[in-house]
């Protein structure tokens, strides 16, 4: 069986070039559907679970499937902690994406293990996404730092 890439629940075949080992793996998390009534939109938490290599074609996924699990959560989680190389050219999308669900009112978080990923993002302008070291942190070490802020403000 060959290397398969996870796209809205939905398993696709690699190319032959991508087969090697390395190539990006996608899974979004809880898989898109009606939320539980009562649940609120900004309350509702998705993650988007990569591994492997990210190269520029690999990011457009990632975009979409944010995209699409935007849909039903607005706290999303990027979740790069077995990512072994990211391509700089795709940072300005999930940048983009960031700041629409921000203006929605909900937050796009990363997730990051990799120093080497880490200072990738960075170095492509994403020193405005929070970084953190899990996604069962991810929120509540946002909302510190957002805490944090409002009190230096006042």
């Amino acid at each position: 069986m060959t290397e398969r890439t996870r796209i809205r629940g939905l398993a696709q075949r690699e190319s032959p070039q991508r087969q090697k080992g390395g190539a990006a793996v996608l899974a979004l998390s809880p898989a898109p559907g009606p939320r539980p009534a009562g649940v609120r939109w900004d309350q509702e938490q998705a993650t988007v679970a990569v591994r492997g290599e990210l190269d520029r074609e690999a990011l457009w996924a990632i975009d979409y499937t944010i995209e699409r699990a935007s849909i039903e959560a607005g706290r999303i989680v990027l979740d790069l902690r077995e990512v072994t190389h990211l391509d700089y050219s795709g940072v300005p999308e999930l940048l983009a994406r960031r700041r629409k669900l921000r203006s929605l009112g909900g937050d796009l978080v990363v997730a990051v293990r990799n120093p080497y990923v880490a200072n990738i993002l960075k170095a492509a302008g994403g020193t405005e996404l929070p970084i953190c070291r899990s996604p069962e942190d991810a929120f509540a070490e946002v909302a510190v730092a957002r805490a944090g802020s409002a009190r230096r403000r006042q």
